[in-house]
């Protein structure tokens, strides 16, 4: 969706997390998600308590550290016309809700309920970590975004 938005070189030294990892899950009462224990002690071990959480699309939230989410989400537009209508478009639609989030001793993570809205995730969620972010999905929009990107996939080896 922002890949006209110019992206940085990527930066192969340190990626946040690196732990890969799919679970169904559901928030608390009180907007929480627990964190699986292969996150939770990553995170610990990468001196990581607080989250930025922000949407991307309808259906999914994505959290990056803090030092991430400066160098590399915000870092995208670097440089560039913040009046341009796309940068524009990215400032207000994924940097402008973004939102801190603190771990807790019990590694949950606390979401927003104007996030969990804005995402249209309920309770019940799948949570993903891949590369350097962890992703909260609807199920309903992740089983959708699964075979959209395997039809895409097939598509373009011809298969």
């Amino acid at each position: 969706m922002w890949g006209e938005v110019a992206s940085q070189p990527p930066n192969h030294e340190k990626q946040m997390l690196r732990e890969r990892c799919q679970v169904t899950t559901s928030f608390d009462d009180k907007g929480r998600v627990g964190l699986p224990a292969k996150l939770r002690h990553k995170l610990v071990a990468e001196g990581i308590g607080e989250l930025v959480a922000t949407c991307f699309d309808v259906g999914s939230i994505r959290l990056y550290d803090e030092a991430h989410f400066r160098d590399h989400v915000e870092g995208r537009i670097a440089g560039q016309d913040p009046d341009d209508p796309v940068v524009e478009d990215y400032i207000h639609a994924v940097l402008a809700g973004a939102e801190s989030c603190s771990l807790d001793k019990q590694g949950r993570v606390r979401i927003p309920q104007r996030l969990r809205e804005e995402a249209d995730i309920d309770r019940e969620l799948v949570l993903i970590s891949v590369m350097d972010r962890i992703e909260l999905w609807d199920p309903e929009a992740w089983a959708k975004r699964i075979a959209e990107a395997r039809s895409g996939r097939r598509r373009r080896r011809g298969t």
